[in-house]
């Protein structure tokens, strides 16, 4: 974690849906490392999962990109697939930029140019909530706290039981009235 006083440059980016999210997905540019003024727009599915970026040929060819290598990779569906791998940066944000050395070349969803795996995500903190049935997903580099919430302040929910008289039907759908299910529990 940074020092307090320390001068190291905290960039984030948050993502908000109108509704729960089913994937995460944000517009991102690419670069070659180096050449920020070679940017090509395209969006980024983030995926805990993956282990390494990727980027589609699609990427390749826009931005001219040269191969610096080749390397074995492993995905859903494929084990030790030999692919070449590409050095670029990925914009987030206009402060926001992270040199990826190895990007893999793969096929991802048609409209989405990159797949941000761990070797990104880990670089920072990384956190995806859903209160109110809305997706808020945001990432920050370097790291500045743990997130564990097991050991946060319990804050108090809103509950739907909070407006729920005795005698109605308990929130869990038991059909049993509140006050002999959940609402014993008060």
């Amino acid at each position: 974690m940074p020092d307090k006083d320390s001068n190291v440059a905290i960039h984030s980016f948050t993502l908000k849906g109108n509704g729960l999210l089913p994937v995460i997905i944000t517009p991102i540019e690419i670069s070659p490392v180096n050449q920020s003024s070679k940017k090509y727009k395209t969006k980024g599915i983030w995926d805990t999962g993956a282990s390494g970026t990727v980027i589609t040929q699609d990427v390749v060819d826009n931005l001219s990109l040269e191969p610096t290598g080749m390397a074995m990779v492993h995905t859903a569906s494929e084990s030790n697939v030999r692919t070449t791998t590409y050095d670029i940066e990925i914009h987030f944000s206009d402060k926001l930029i992270i040199n990826i050395p190895r990007a893999t070349l793969g096929k991802i969803t048609s409209d989405i140019g990159c797949l941000i795996g761990m070797d990104v995500i880990r670089l920072g903190d990384f956190s995806i909530t859903n209160l109110d049935n809305k997706t808020c997903m945001s990432f920050r580099v370097p790291s500045l706290h743990e997130i564990d919430y097991r050991k946060s302040p319990q804050l108090r929910v809103p509950y739907k039981a909070d407006h729920i008289g005795r005698n109605d039907p308990c929130v869990c759908d038991s059909g049993k009235k509140y006050k002999n299910c959940h609402g014993r529990l008060s």
